[in-house]
């Protein structure tokens, strides 16, 4: 067995696999350690989601051991564990993205009186299940454009479907609170990070290609999270 702390998982995976189904049989003879990063930090529960381009898994270490589920949606968020989540989607197989029909009796007529009432009942607030569940439907449901500057635009507009705002989810104390603190993607054919933080809403990207792939010394770029507007007059 291979001991691997949470915070050596993910560089362990990316330096022994090159896809998921690699990652599968590095799981086989894989132990999660209870070791912490810091001991000024607490061990965080962290679930991970594992894709190439032919498919997706998500990785749970819970107490009886590591529990690996196949993802069909192409989405994660934090606790309750992936089945839960999954099977909570049955609960929504209702909503759509078109016009609804009068189901609700034959009686008397009911007025569609405004676009998007299909996804009626979608959940807006901030809890991990329900962030699951609209960020899976706007996944499912969104549409892209083929060029690159356009999915990764779209892609930071699904997930700003599940932002979280400053002041809107306090931890135990008034001073602290969750946010988004930043929302990153790669393309992983062209070696290229995008990302972009609370305060600074453009887009930046890191192209390693760019860079020599070969060498031997760290390389880092400053994180860029003033705001940048841009005046036009």
């Amino acid at each position: 067995m291979v001991n691997v702390t949470p915070f050596e998982f993910i560089p362990y995976l990316l330096s022994q696999a090159e896809s998921v189904d690699d990652v599968r049989k590095l799981l086989e003879n894989l132990n999660m350690v209870n070791i912490n990063f810091s001991e000024n930090l607490p061990l965080s529960p962290l679930h991970w989601m594992i894709s190439d381009d032919k498919s997706s898994i998500i990785v749970e270490p819970l107490e009886n051991g590591l529990k690996i589920y196949d993802n069909p949606v192409g989405v994660l968020t934090n606790n309750p564990t992936f089945d839960m989540q999954l099977f909570n989607l049955n609960n929504y197989m209702s909503l759509s993205v078109k016009t609804p029909e009068n189901n609700f009796s034959k009686n008397f007529e009911l007025d569609t009186y405004s676009r998007g009432i299909g996804a009626i009942g979608l959940p807006g607030d901030l809890s991990s299940s329900s962030r699951f569940v609209k960020v899976a439907f706007t996944r499912e449901n969104s549409v892209s454009g083929t060029s690159e500057g356009e999915s990764v635009s779209q892609f930071f507009h699904i997930l700003g479907s599940v932002d979280q705002q400053k002041g809107l989810t306090f931890i135990d104390d008034p001073d602290l609170y969750e946010y988004t603190i930043y929302s990153s993607c790669y393309n992983t054919n062209k070696c290229i990070l995008y990302y972009k933080t609370y305060d600074n809403h453009q887009i930046t990207a890191v192209d390693l290609n760019k860079e020599n792939l070969e060498g031997d010394a760290l390389v880092f770029y400053p994180l860029i999270d003033e705001a940048q507007i841009n005046f036009v007059n």
